[in-house]
């Protein structure tokens, strides 16, 4: 669907920088469309609603049993499907480990349903395959996107899977060659970000590559006049690498007046608090925002991890314990 690009410009963009509400007020206004650009419209309405957690709305307008729906808006309803039974699983209801299985069927009938040619579908699919979490998910859905070298959606969920399988050696490669053909477009700049910042700063040890993402993070809020907890937490993530906790906090206080249950915002605020100051404040402030997260997100990456370590600090505390007695 790459002769739409134009059509839906200013609503991609939108969504990639989490301007969910603002994608679909642009959305609504387009009208007299063909029926290719009227089932990219609505896929672009889904995914809006998706971003916005309204998976249930998703799921209504796209009911189970629809073999004969277009590809593209079976993929949608699969990626609902499995966001809403894994928050559902969070907060000790849905599926657990059977959606997983589920919805790794579904996608391997809608591949075996399609030639893949749609760059879009497979972007959908493959976050349907990423989002399982499993290793030989992972694999699929890159092998999928791998499919399509010179779309920028592909592209940039790439990199976004290469960052959570710890490889940003992976990303940073992928976005040098990106830079040849797609330098200047918003969503290529934002995937050179999530590059930078995961980097783990500069060959010499220095911070050039967080600074180059905060820059190039505050220059997409400022040329799409958008601010968004996405971007706010993006921006906030470089100011800590950067060491700059007063100025992290502000951006995150600002996220949290916008959306006050965002995990990603209330898990940065956590991590924040605790670089702000070392006093009886900061830790209470601390330990707010991860009671705020475990009701938010019970399951949260940043719960699970820091459970997690906190586990395993008990069990060497109790094994060193019984060496020292």
């Amino acid at each position: 669907m790459s002769e739409l690009v134009d059509t839906f410009y200013t609503a991609r963009n939108l969504l990639y920088l989490g301007a969910y509400s603002q994608a679909l007020d642009n959305l609504s206004a387009l009208t007299h469309l063909d029926s290719d650009q009227e089932l990219e419209k609505q896929a672009l309405q889904y995914r809006a609603y998706i971003g916005q957690k309204k998976y249930a709305k998703v799921l209504d307008a796209l009911p189970a049993g629809t073999s004969s729906s277009p590809p593209l808006l079976q993929a949608l309803r699969l990626l609902a499907q499995g966001l809403a039974d894994q928050q559902q699983n969070n907060r000790g209801g849905g599926k657990g480990a059977v959606v997983v299985e589920e919805v790794e069927k579904l996608v391997s009938a809608l591949s075996n349903n399609t030639s893949l040619t749609d760059p879009t579908f497979a972007v959908v699919a493959a976050q349907v395959l990423a989002n399982a979490g499993g290793s030989e998910q992972q694999e699929a859905a890159l092998k999928m996107l791998a499919a399509h070298p010179r779309n920028l959606e592909c592209v940039a969920l790439t990199v976004a899977i290469f960052v959570r399988i710890n490889r940003a050696d992976l990303a940073q490669k992928l976005m040098a060659r990106v830079r040849s053909w797609a330098e200047d477009s918003p969503l290529a700049q934002l995937a050179e970000a999530w590059a930078a910042i995961n980097s783990g700063g500069d060959e010499s040890g220095g911070s050039g590559k967080y600074a180059d993402a905060y820059y190039i993070f505050d220059e997409l809020a400022q040329a799409s006049s958008v601010s968004t907890p996405l971007l706010l937490n993006a921006r906030a993530a470089a100011k800590m690498h950067l060491a700059q906790y007063d100025e992290a906090s502000e951006l995150l206080q600002e996220a949290l007046l916008l959306d006050a249950n965002d995990p990603d915002t209330l898990a940065n605020s956590a991590v924040c608090a605790s670089f702000v100051g070392a006093d009886a404040a900061a830790e209470n402030g601390r330990e707010k925002y991860l009671a705020l997260l475990r009701d938010a997100d019970p399951a949260h990456p940043f719960i699970r991890d820091l459970d997690a370590k906190s586990a395993e600090f008990d069990v060497l505390a109790t094994k060193y314990a019984k060496v020292s007695n």
